[in-house]
């Protein structure tokens, strides 16, 4: 019985070290795909634009261009939504570390 109790602290230590559960994101990223879309908005604020995609698509893109005109920030940031889940996010700007892209962004 000892040995049953040690292993069962080792997995719960183990587990506890490797944050299965994290918390919301805290800055613009894929860390987003797969959570709620009003979340996204809660923690980002209301996105500069919204524009649904042309059929037959189902998607949704909520647009972070930092006050600037899409196409011209200088790191856009693209969420792409399914009903209420953010399922892709992409970037793209002129600054060279903005090139992320995870999840569905082609329909």
């Amino acid at each position: 019985m000892p040995y049953s109790r040690l292993a069962i602290a080792t997995l719960l230590l183990a587990l506890a070290a490797c944050n299965p559960f994290p918390g919301e994101p805290d800055a613009h990223g894929p860390g987003w795909i797969q959570r709620p879309v009003d979340s996204l908005v809660q923690k980002m604020g209301t996105p500069d634009q919204r524009v649904r995609l042309p059929p037959p698509s189902l998607s949704t893109v909520l647009l972070y261009t930092g006050g600037a005109q899409p196409g011209f920030a200088i790191c856009e940031h693209d969420y792409y939504i399914r009903g209420e889940t953010v399922i892709g996010y992409r970037e793209r700007g002129t600054d060279p570390k903005c090139n992320r892209t995870a999840g569905r962004t082609v329909e």
